[in-house]
């Protein structure tokens, strides 16, 4: 697979997809970071950044002056004991340009296909005037009826109008397509 770096190719049973990347606070980043930590999932296969990230500075730690390396994209997977189905965790350390961000997708998208992933969920964390003393809230908005039937059962809120800019509105947007 051309721009995709595959480590392994594991026998998965129906994943789905977990897409991640900092954003505000880093909510889903942590979060995904934390699935693939807990869970104890194993990296398979890498998106190398070349063609997606470029440099914009340097770093200085102590005094010294260095360039940082460029952000990493990796898959993990994670096979479900239970017989249900298994997962499979993208994790970026950033988002890419989003002059590249439609291809970088299509990468993305193309590592699903290659193992029969039929839902992808992305992370993502939404800006709202709330503060500690209020209860947070989970809100989706789904490709198909019968997803969003699905997800209201788990008490999530539906997210009737507005806009899932960047890289999570994209991806999922291209994943529908495809």
């Amino acid at each position: 697979m051309e721009g995709i770096k595959i480590l392994k190719r594991p026998r998965l049973k129906k994943p789905y997809l977990i897409v991640a990347w900092p954003g505000m606070g880093e909510v889903a980043f942590k979060a995904a970071s934390y699935l693939v930590e807990q869970l104890k999932a194993v990296e398979f296969a890498s998106i190398p950044p070349d063609n997606f990230f470029y440099l914009t500075g340097s770093v200085v730690q102590d005094g010294l002056l260095s360039i940082p390396e460029l952000p990493q994209s990796k898959f993990y997977y994670w096979k479900n004991k239970t017989g249900d189905n298994d997962l499979v965790l993208f994790l970026s350390n950033a988002q890419p340009d989003l002059a590249c961000a439609e291809s970088y997708s299509k990468k993305i998208i193309q590592v699903a296909k290659l193992f029969h992933v039929d839902t992808v969920v992305s992370f993502a964390s939404m800006p709202q005037a709330i503060d500690h003393t209020q209860t947070s809230h989970v809100w989706f908005a789904s490709t198909s009826s019968e997803l969003s039937k699905s997800l209201k059962k788990l008490n999530l809120n539906t997210l009737h109008e507005g806009q899932i800019s960047g890289m999570n509105g994209l991806l999922l947007g291209i994943a529908k397509r495809e």
